[in-house]
C-alpha cells in the first residue's frame, strides 16, 4: 500500500511539473509577445449550418512583428461547388492574449497564388465566414503548438 501511495505521490509531481514547465513556455518572450512561424498538415471536414466542407493540405501561421500575422493555405478544398485548389494567403491584424491563450484576428487583405482556383465566394463561405475570428493556442511542447478555433477543427502547428 505504501509503495502504491508513494508511486502515485511521484507521478503527480511528475505531472504537475510538466504543467507548470509547459504553462511558463507559453508566451515564447516574456512580455506578452507572440513569436509563431508553425506548420500543420491537415485533413479536416468543416460543417457549418450554411456551408460543408473539407479541407486537405498545410496550414502555415507566421507572426510578422507585433501585430501581423499570415495564414498560408495550401492543398485542396472539396465544396458542394466542386474541387479546387487552394493557395492564398491571409493577412491580419493580430491581439494576443496570453493569459487565455486566444489570438483575436482580423483579416486585412488575401494574396491568391494563380494556381489557386477556388471562387472567392466559395473559400469565405466555407473557410472564412467574417472578418474577424478567434484562433485558441497551447503550447503542446517545446516544438509545437495546439491550435483550433470555434469553426477550426483542434490541429497541431509545429514549429519550423
Amino acid at each position: 500500500m505504501k509503495k502504491i501511495i508513494f508511486f502515485c505521490g511521484v507521478m503527480l509531481s511528475l505531472i504537475a511539473g510538466t504543467v507548470i514547465s509547459l504553462s511558463n513556455k507559453n508566451p515564447p518572450s516574456g512580455d506578452g509577445k507572440l513569436v509563431l512561424s508553425c506548420r500543420a498538415k491537415v485533413d479536416f471536414e468543416i460543417k457549418q449550418p450554411d456551408a460543408s466542407a473539407h479541407m486537405e493540405g498545410r496550414l502555415s501561421l507566421t507572426t510578422l512583428g507585433s501585430s501581423r500575422l499570415a495564414l498560408l493555405y495550401t492543398g485542396r478544398l472539396t465544396a458542394p461547388e466542386g474541387r479546387f485548389i487552394l493557395s492564398r494567403t491571409l493577412l491580419m491584424d493580430y491581439q494576443y492574449h496570453p493569459e487565455n491563450h486566444v489570438l483575436e484576428l482580423t483579416w486585412d487583405r488575401s494574396i491568391v497564388s494563380e494556381i489557386d482556383t477556388v471562387p472567392d465566394e466559395v473559400f469565405y463561405r466555407n473557410l472564412m465566414k467574417s472578418k474577424f475570428f478567434i484562433l485558441y493556442l497551447t503550447r503542446f511542447n517545446d516544438g509545437a503548438w495546439l491550435v483550433s478555433g470555434l469553426t477550426t477543427p483542434l490541429y497541431v502547428c509545429n514549429d519550423r
